[in-house]
């Protein structure tokens, strides 16, 4: 940039854009770039203002003190930030305030069409970004959805284990037998290696009481076993 760029109102923006995602700034100068970036009120001023979701600050507290501010700014801007906001889901890499934030201003159904989509485009597929993938089971896993077994059951599948335990979680989290069905073919599966998932699959299975039928469950974890076509503690 310039010294003339500097000094136009895009050459400002860029400047206190950049300044909210940087490790370097000061805060008080972050807060006056937050500030400034509200009041230009565009759809990259927004972006800005959301890209300091996606940075973490050392000390802890004052890294959360300084996100609820910029949350709270960008409550206070109302319907303006809807359409930054959807653009900014499908690139954050932290879902937490952006989620937080959605729901905030178009409900709870909007932010959990919003995750049904960010699983079903390259969050979900991508080999490299499990992580992401997790992050957002966990956030449904606080919530019901008439849907969420379609939307989640793929994810029992996912080649990384933390994956497949937060989808199980999602699923265990409907209380509802379209879940069943799902949960005990994880169960069924002599491929499944983690002991961990399965011995919390069978603790659902005997708590609730599910039938696994003639499903055949050749590695149930210790300290349970199949009588009379239900899954028992021993």
């Amino acid at each position: 940039m310039g010294l003339f760029d500097m000094f136009t109102k895009e050459g400002k923006l860029k400047r206190h854009v950049r300044r909210m995602s940087d490790l370097n700034t000061q805060p008080e100068d972050r807060e006056a770039s937050a500030r400034w970036l509200v009041d230009e009120g565009s759809g990259k001023a927004i972006m800005g203002l959301l890209s300091r979701f996606d940075m973490n600050v050392t000390q802890q507290l004052k890294d959360q003190a300084e996100k609820a501010f910029v949350y709270q700014l960008l409550v206070n801007m109302g319907e303006a930030v809807h359409r930054p906001l959807d653009a900014w889901l499908r690139r954050c890499k932290q879902y937490a305030w952006p989620l937080k934030l959605c729901v905030e201003l178009q409900g709870e159904q909007v932010a959990m069409t919003a995750v049904f989509a960010l699983l079903a485009g390259d969050v979900g597929k991508s080999s490299f970004e499990p992580e992401k993938r997790k992050e957002l089971l966990v956030w449904l896993a606080e919530r019901k959805h008439p849907e969420m077994v379609e939307h989640v059951a793929g994810f029992l599948k996912d080649f990384d284990e933390e994956v497949r335990y937060a989808a199980a979680e999602v699923l265990v989290a409907q209380e509802t037998e379209a879940a069943r069905p799902a949960l005990l073919a994880v169960l069924a599966d002599p491929q499944e290696d983690s002991v961990r998932l399965k011995h919390r699959l069978a603790g659902v299975f005997r708590t609730r009481g599910w039938s696994v039928g003639d499903a055949g469950l050749p590695q149930l974890p210790a300290g349970f076993d199949v009588r009379d076509g239900r899954i028992v503690a021993l």
